[in-house]
């Protein structure tokens, strides 16, 4: 299989990981993107039940980043996804996918708190607030490297 099949799935989630810490651009579409095209060049084999999930999953994070209204601090987006990305691949390199969620899920909570905790993080909300806030942050960040991860540990060199 000619090396090109491998560069370009992996260029567009590469592309993905980028786009998401970016506000209004659709990472978790991209993302899926990178799935479908790995699948397309014969690299990667995923059961159907996981193209549903994760289609539908991109779908509903990509219509909900266009109807949202307020777009938070950069700083805090950059907290959140960058935490989201380390836990991620911590759970990654755990070896289960249920690790791999969770460890998203706690290291964009981990990036949330520390933005809370700096000086420009002060927040006056309530806590549903900032749970929707925290949702709006961490849900299309941790969609969009789960995808990624997923798609790169079906390469030759991760099986």
């Amino acid at each position: 299989m000619p090396t090109f099949y491998y560069i370009i799935p992996a260029a567009i989630s590469l592309a993905a990981v980028v786009m998401a810490f970016c506000r209004r651009l659709p990472a978790a579409a991209v993302a899926f993107v990178s799935m479908l095209v790995a699948a397309a060049f014969g690299w990667a084999v995923f059961p159907t039940g996981q193209y549903w999930f994760w289609g539908i999953a991109a779908l509903i994070v990509t219509v909900n980043l266009y109807l949202g209204s307020r777009p938070p601090l950069t700083a805090l987006r950059l907290y959140t996804a960058g935490g989201a990305l380390a836990g991620s691949v911590v759970g990654a390199v755990a070896g289960s996918m249920a690790a791999l969620i969770i460890g998203g899920a706690i290291g964009a909570f981990l990036g949330f708190e520390a933005f809370r905790r700096t000086p420009a993080g002060r927040m006056n909300a309530t806590f549903s607030q900032r749970l929707a806030i925290f949702a709006d942050l961490a849900i299309p960040a941790m969609v969009t490297f789960f995808i990624v991860i997923i798609t790169f540990a079906q390469l030759p060199l991760f099986r």
